[in-house]
């Protein structure tokens, strides 16, 4: 993953992704979609559906707009059909000052079934893959599956529980997470700190106290939990 940086911070655009989790003899999967090595932004790499709101989602307000957009582009790009009241939020993402392309993504998430069938497009999307969340960490680590941030940290989400209802019922008791990273690179190392990690205000990588970050080598990302 490369990331283009800016001195003069952009606007961030409305953006929407829908994880989708299904249940199996496996146990818990979600779906990732592979983008062409040709698209412009963030060639090659594995996503969970999702894109920017259009004006024509519907919606009282920025919450239920991404909400009906993340319907939308699920359905766009995987051919999978559910309707917005059944997307829960997961989670919200800002993309830092410091990037030049920016992005403020509300993350929800809804289970299908089984043996529903996913149908990309073959040219911005082109190929889909279910993974058990513990797989597709593995797999990234092992330099197999290139993800961004946002995505492995939603995956450590995902690996808490390896039944789908059970997750979904403790994602609905708990407040939506926000992350809104500070970016610090150090040599060929570049770390996403998140709030709650000891360096977040100051950048200093080497301060003492909880971590709550990602960090990322030649496009590895291995993510620390807040303690």
């Amino acid at each position: 993953m490369v990331l283009e940086f800016s001195e003069e911070a952009s606007p961030a655009l409305p953006a929407a992704c829908a994880i989708v989790i299904r249940q199996t003899d496996k146990g818990l999967e979600t779906l990732l979609l592979k983008r062409s090595d040709e698209l412009k932004h963030m060639p090659g790499l594995w996503v969970f559906p999702g894109g920017k709101v259009e004006v024509s989602d519907e919606g009282d307000d920025e919450l239920e707009q991404a909400r009906c957009g993340a319907a939308r582009e699920l359905q766009e790009e995987s051919g999978l059909s559910l309707s917005a009241e059944t997307l829960l939020t997961f989670s919200h993402w800002l993309t830092p000052v410091v990037v030049k392309r920016r992005f403020s993504t509300w993350f929800f998430i809804a289970e299908v079934e089984s043996d529903d069938r996913v149908t990309v497009d073959g040219s911005e999307i082109v190929a889909h893959e279910w993974w058990r969340p513990v797989d597709a960490i593995r797999a990234h680590h092992e330099g197999q599956l290139p993800i961004t941030p946002p995505t492995l940290v939603s995956l450590h989400d995902l690996q808490a529980e390896d039944d789908s209802s059970l997750l979904l019922s403790q994602l609905a008791k708990r407040p939506s997470p926000r992350f809104f990273p500070r970016v610090v690179r150090d040599g060929d190392q570049m770390a996403f700190l998140y709030a709650g990690d000891a360096a977040y205000e100051s950048g200093d990588l080497s301060r003492q106290g909880a971590q709550h970050r990602t960090l990322g080598e030649r496009g590895i990302f291995r993510y620390v939990g807040a303690d």
